[in-house]
């Protein structure tokens, strides 16, 4: 006799959902105070302070490479005040000072590309490892929050901060912000130079500054924008990505291809239009510097020229000097500027994907173990839910002063229309939420002056849709004790009988599962999940819908087992098919949060309530299914009768 299971979803119209509430947890989407379409600032105080912690422990690493780029930036800036100097001696006729400068320049070229390799080496050590450790803290951060979190938020938007925005900071805090640095050492270099040489014509040069600060002032607002909507866009075409792939079996089912391709095609527009927007303003700055430098190299040869008119024989080697040098250094002026405008984008997409980081780092799991809280060694089973009551939404309960008691070793079926609360009941007994009112008590434990991992160590959990990991047999069905023996695994498959299809695959429990075990059945997936349950040893066990997708002899074979697994183990049961629940020690029926009525299988049959009318009514439906089930079967034993006469006939006629 069957004793726990479930049937396809919605039969009788019982079926579940989180909580029973359908999208509900939804409805607070974007409570997660997550804001990806704020505009990153070019300088975020903030976010600079929290990187320097993660750069104190590679402070010889850093202090190095900034001292590379300071030697880069004097090799690269200096030259052209040797090879000005190394022509005021050609003039000269000085052949001793040629050489002395023209030997300085190879010096320094060299000296330059000694640091140029220390600096890339360097950084390049220092980046990979920040990146590492800031994608293990953020990932290890992420699975430390509640399930309510995850209610809320899109996948996409975590992957597109766990990814894109930590490479960024990763060329932030490495090349990036060096090249940042070596632009204002390299523009205070030729400032100082210039000013040295000849301060009236550096002046002239400075010239073209201001009007050029106010164009750079009025694109850089504009630049904010249209950066900001790049980063908004590729967050929102990665959040349809993963939704669709993720449900691609649903997008097949409904054909939903041809629609959802539209849906993307115009997100990826919106994203394309929003990176040509972007692309244009950066394109459109390069040719107002470059008429800069043209205006401010104009503007030193008039005033140079002016001065050749009126100069006599000693002064011409000086010109020439000061000529040469403003000549190269008007378009060495600019080209940190230059690097500015090319490197803003980079740290303003830095500063905000630094926020976005930190937004995630700072998001506090809404379930928190108490300083206090009691590390939970061994479990006797006993449950009491103390006038528990919750919501997933202020004003709209789910569950409403649940009240009862379970005995260690019992086994409670909850049944209910969808919406009632049944699986909601159950992820509150292993704190995936925070009950809103009431208490849960394990063996008269509050479960909130626990330590959750203490609290779900003793817990197993069978969902009706099973998830199993990339990787082989054995390790899925060992994954909540990865220590466990060859041989404990292997009688774990044979309790729910998963060791027959296991022995026939075609390297046993070294087969490699694709994706989510796609190249298992439903059953064989959920019968692995099962096993897994078992290894873990629970001594309290929730089976949510575990046989709904199930095949009648498959279930049989769950049944067999799990009367045996379940002694001695507290368990808590939520099934389609009240037929699967009878041998339960108590059922107890959820009606719009409440418990309705509450007995075992006969004692709600007498009382002729909700249970029985839902009894009658989804015993009318399995009859229906086993008389369709047996007429199928008929049909086909018919059919091959047929087919073995009229093979008989053929053969005969041969003869």
């Amino acid at each position: 006799m069957a004793m726990f299971g479930g049937g396809g979803a919605g039969a009788g119209g019982w079926s579940t959902g989180i909580g029973g509430q359908g999208m509900g947890p939804r409805a607070g989407r974007g409570s997660d105070g997550w804001d990806d379409d704020s505009l990153g600032k070019v300088y975020d105080a903030q976010v600079v302070r929290r990187l320097i912690p993660y750069l104190k422990q590679y402070k010889l690493h850093a202090g190095l490479a900034f001292s590379a780029m300071v030697i880069v930036a004097l090799s690269s800036f200096l030259q052209p005040l040797l090879i000005a100097l190394t022509v005021k001696a050609g003039v000269q006729h000085d052949t001793n000072q040629v050489l002395i400068w023209s030997g300085s320049m190879v010096g320094l070229a060299l000296l330059g590309l000694a640091a140029q390799v220390t600096q890339q080496l360097t950084t390049a050590y220092m980046g990979n490892r920040l990146l590492l450790k800031l994608r293990t803290e953020m990932y290890d951060h992420m699975q430390n929050l509640s399930l309510s979190f995850y209610d809320e938020m899109e996948v996409g938007r975590m992957l597109s901060r766990l990814t894109s925005d930590v490479t960024v900071m990763q060329e932030l805090l490495t090349s990036g912000s060096l090249t940042f640095a070596a632009d204002f050492v390299g523009l205070a270099i030729v400032v100082v130079i210039l000013l040295v040489v000849d301060w009236q014509l550096a002046l002239v040069t400075f010239a073209i500054v201001p009007p050029l600060v106010l164009v750079m002032a009025w694109w850089s607002r504009h630049a904010r924008q249209a950066f900001t909507q790049v980063r908004v866009k590729i967050s929102a075409l990665y959040g349809t990505l993963a939704e669709n792939v993720s449900g691609v079996r649903a997008v097949q089912s409904m054909s939903r291809e041809g629609e959802n391709a539209k849906r993307f095609d115009a997100l990826n527009q919106d994203n394309r239009n929003a990176n040509i927007w972007a692309g244009m303003l950066s394109a459109a700055i390069m040719p107002v510097i470059e008429l800069a430098v043209a205006l401010a190299m104009a503007a030193v040869v008039i005033v140079g020229g002016l001065r050749a008119l009126n100069a006599d024989a000693v002064d011409i080697a000086e010109l020439f000097f000061v000529l040469t040098a403003f000549t190269i250094y008007v378009s060495k002026f600019f080209d940190p500027i230059r690097d500015l405008v090319l490197q803003y984008t980079m740290v303003q997409r830095a500063m905000a994907g630094g926020e976005r980081i930190f937004e995630v780092l700072d998001t506090e799991p809404r379930i928190k173990d108490k300083p206090d809280a009691l590390e939970l060694d061994d479990v006797e089973g006993r449950v009491d839910f103390d006038h528990v009551s919750f919501h997933y939404i202020e004003g709209i309960p789910i569950l409403r002063d649940i009240d009862l008691h379970v005995e260690p070793g019992e086994t409670i079926a909850f049944v209910g229309h969808t919406g009632a609360g049944k699986t909601t009941i159950t992820s509150l007994v292993s704190r995936g939420y925070e009950v809103t009112g009431g208490a849960i008590r394990i063996d008269g434990h509050d479960i909130r002056d626990l330590k959750r991992r203490s609290l779900t160590r003793h817990m197993g959990v069978v969902l009706q849709n099973p998830y199993l990991f990339s990787g082989t047999v054995r390790e899925n069905i060992a994954y909540g004790r990865p220590d466990a023996t060859t041989e404990a695994v292997e009688a774990a498959a044979r309790a729910v009988g998963a060791d027959d299809f296991i022995d026939k695959l075609e390297k046993g429990y070294d087969t490699v599962l694709q994706q989510r075990g796609q190249n298992l059945s439903v059953g064989q997936r959920q019968l692995i999940s099962f096993a897994r349950a078992i290894l873990a040893q629970p001594r309290i066990l929730v089976l949510d819908e575990a046989t709904a997708y199930v095949d009648t002899q498959t279930e049989v074979i769950i049944q067999r087992a799990l009367r045996e697994v379940l002694k001695n183990r507290t368990s808590f049961v939520i099934a389609h098919r009240l037929s699967t629940i009878r041998e339960a020690t108590r059922i107890v029926v959820l009606d719009k949060g409440l418990i309705a009525e509450i007995g075992t299988h006969e004692q709600l049959l007498e009382a002729d309530g909700i249970y029985a009318n839902l009894y009658k009514m989804t015993y009318q439906q399995e009859q229906s299914a086993r008389e369709a089930e047996m007429v199928g079967e008929d049909v086909a034993v018919a059919r091959r009768r047929q087919g073995e006469l009229q093979t008989t006939a053929a053969a005969a006629g041969g003869q």
